[in-house]
Formats: structure tokens, C-alpha cells, sequence
């Protein structure tokens, strides 16, 4: 009979059971998770990532080549999750005029609501200073490209300049994001209704002033978020 392999720290050695490889390196990731979303890029050590997953250092070579590249993956699955958020954010170009508000609060609750389900996980590849410029970046491209169909369809005034709109909504939804949804004051649900009532309508009235004169200067019949 072949003689069983040692346990480490209570754990069955990583190759000694079937689809081993792939729990292993999951159980890596989460520890990473934990490590760097408490301490930093910086104090976070491989050491740490192993103790938390209960194996050695050298199972963790078997999986990852440094710190760096553990997280740099982690950086990498942020991006193409949040990629993915947003190119379902889109509003389709058949959507009723009196759904598109409702679609515009939909996008942004999806948005928000992948930074409850990943805090940790946002706190190291969206939020860490370190590597989250390009991601920035990207995300304000992506919206800017949304934003400039949505003008096509009709759902956007044509008048504004898409990145600088992409610009202005990421700056304040990185900071709403921080003092409202992660702080537990707001639910995802709630914070985008907010938002969508702010990016949809703005913050002047319909009606008119004091001296009678509508307070929404004239788009020149160019069409506005309904």
C-alpha cells in the first residue's frame, strides 16, 4: 500500500487528492485576497498568502512565480470582470423611452453592486494605488463608447463630449462608491437610483424661476437623458 502523504497545517498535501491542482491554486487566490486587501501591495508577504491557505512556500511556486504575479492576476480578473459589467451596461438602441431611466439605474446598480459582492477583491485591483491607473483608464473608455451609442440612439444629449462626461461619472462614482456603498449607508439598489436621478435629470428643476423664465436653458433641440 502506498504510504499517504503528510498532512500540512491540518490540509491534505495538495498532491495527494483528485483535482487537487485547481483547488490548490484557488485556495492561493483566496489567501491572496485576504492578504493584500489587509495589508497592502507593500507589507503583504508570500509567507502570509501560504500560512492563511495552510500549505508551504514551495506548493506556492508551484503555482505562482512571486508576489508580483499573484497579484498582478488578481489585478488581471478585476479588469475583465468589471469589463464585462460594463459592456452589459450598454442601452440597447430598441429600449422604450419610457424604460430608459430604469435601464440607466440597472447599468449602475450592476456596477456598484460587483464592489459588495468583491470588496476585498476591488480593494486590491480598483482601488489600490498601485496598479489601477490603466484599469481607470480603460473603464472611462468604455463608458465614454457607451455613452456615444446611447447619443446615437437618441437616450444622450449629442452636445456633450463623451469622455468628459465618462470622466466627470467615474471621478464621482469612485468617491460615492467609498463614502456611501462600502461605509453600509446606501445599497447598491438605493445609490444608483441616486445617481441615475442626478447623470438622467441634473440638478435643475423643470420648471421655471423666480422671474418666470424656464430654469433649463434650451438644447437647441438637441436630445437629453430622459
Amino acid at each position: 500500500m502506498a504510504t499517504k502523504r503528510k498532512k500540512q497545517n491540518g490540509r491534505s498535501d495538495p498532491a495527494s487528492e483528485p483535482g487537487r491542482a485547481q483547488r490548490t491554486r484557488t485556495l492561493l487566490l483566496e489567501a491572496a485576497i485576504d492578504e493584500f486587501s489587509e495589508l497592502g501591495f507593500h507589507e503583504a508577504k508570500i509567507s502570509g498568502i501560504v500560512g492563511r491557505a495552510g500549505f508551504t512556500q514551495p506548493t506556492f511556486y508551484l503555482y505562482f512565480k512571486s508576489k508580483d504575479d499573484i497579484h498582478a492576476h488578481l489585478v488581471e480578473r478585476v479588469r475583465d470582470e468589471l469589463r464585462a459589467v460594463i459592456a452589459g451596461a450598454r442601452i440597447p438602441a430598441t429600449t422604450p423611452s419610457a424604460n430608459v431611466r430604469d435601464k440607466l439605474r440597472g447599468a449602475i446598480e450592476a456596477f456598484l453592486q460587483y464592489f459588495i459582492d468583491n470588496a476585498k477583491l476591488a480593494a486590491i485591483g480598483y482601488f489600490g494605488t498601485e496598479h489601477n491607473s490603466q484599469l481607470r483608464e480603460e473603464i472611462v473608455a468604455l463608458v465614454s463608447r457607451n455613452i456615444a451609442f446611447e447619443q446615437g440612439a437618441g437616450y444622450c444629449r449629442e452636445d456633450l463630449d463623451p469622455v468628459f462626461v465618462s470622466q466627470c461619472y467615474n471621478g464621482s462614482l469612485e468617491r460615492l462608491i467609498r463614502v456611501y456603498l462600502l461605509s453600509g449607508q446606501y445599497d447598491a439598489r438605493t445609490l444608483a437610483d441616486k445617481i441615475a436621478d442626478l447623470y438622467g435629470y441634473g440638478s435643475i428643476p423643470s420648471g421655471r424661476g423666480r422671474d418666470g423664465a424656464p430654469l433649463r436653458a434650451d438644447t437647441g433641440g438637441k436630445k437629453i437623458r430622459p
